[in-house]
């Protein structure tokens, strides 16, 4: 039967090797940080380019609606008459 009064106890030269080898292994990967935070920031530059892009394309999709709806306004409106203006009648040329 084991005691219950048995306990691990770590002293203060064994918590300051352990906080040494996290430190040491918790930085080990900053190299890769670098690279993931510019590339997170081209893709953030990526992404404001073709938000700038799309904006520009809706505005000329929105011109050619523009455009096509007054075409299409003035085709369904009735056309005006054309009157040949009043002339004397001139004599037929004879042969």
């Amino acid at each position: 039967m084991q005691n219950p009064e048995n306990k691990a106890s770590l002293g203060c030269g064994t918590l300051i090797l352990i906080a040494l080898i996290v430190m040491i292994f918790g930085n080990a990967n900053r190299g890769d940080d670098k690279q993931i935070s510019d590339k997170l920031l081209y893709l953030q530059s990526e992404i404001g380019a073709l938000r700038f892009e799309l904006k520009k394309q809706s505005d000329y999709l929105e011109k050619i609606e523009k455009s096509l709806n007054e075409i299409n306004d003035r085709s369904s409106q009735p056309r005006p008459r054309v009157i040949a203006p009043s002339t004397p009648e001139a004599p037929l040329p004879e042969n």
